[in-house]
């Protein structure tokens, strides 16, 4: 092997090896996940002193963050986020950029920024609320940079676009295991 050869080499295992602490970082992430949800479950079960909102009209609450809710809430809100990125956000922000993720729910980090992206746009998207210039405010202060760091080189979905990808990755490790089965 030359010079050249033993780089690539050693660039190839370091790709596996980044992967795999990406994999690791996934399942930490859903570690986290699971204990602020056992959290909010027992944080629910005991019992709270009744107490208005701050600035909330009566019967209205916020919408709490979503690794803030309990597992089943956790459910509804990512369904209703996968929703909201899907049929708004996607189509009119994002189009076809390759650097999008389109397994974006599969990334925690990201799950966190567009849920957090999504409160900001249910507040300041009523101009009613937020005043006219809400939108301009939601735009520049947190699409261009949520959609901006979910897309760098060092964002959650950097390594989709390589062939170690977790999309690429599932698709050889479905291919192996038909051809083990097979």
């Amino acid at each position: 092997m030359t010079s050249t050869d033993d780089r690539l080499a050693g660039e190839d295992d370091l790709s596996k090896r980044v992967a795999h602490l990406q994999n690791a970082m996934h399942k930490l992430g859903a570690d986290v996940i699971r204990l602020q949800t056992q959290l909010t479950d027992l944080a629910a079960s005991e019992p709270q002193p009744a107490q208005e909102p701050e600035g909330e009209e009566e019967g209205e609450q916020a919408t709490p963050f979503i690794f803030n809710m309990s597992r089943e809430a956790y459910k509804n809100e990512l369904a209703a986020l996968v929703t909201w990125v899907n049929t708004f956000l996607v189509p009119v922000y994002v189009g076809d950029d390759p650097a999008w993720c389109p397994v974006w729910w599969e990334h925690h980090e990201a799950v966190g920024r567009l849920h957090a992206l999504r409160l900001a746009y249910q507040e300041l998207s009523d101009t009613a609320a937020s005043g006219t210039t809400g939108p301009a405010v939601w735009h520049r202060d947190h699409l261009d940079p949520v959609l901006a760091r979910l897309r760098s080189q060092t964002g959650p979905f950097a390594a989709c676009t390589t062939g170690e990808g977790h999309v690429e990755r599932a698709r050889s490790q479905a291919a192996s295991q038909q051809s083990q089965t097979a």
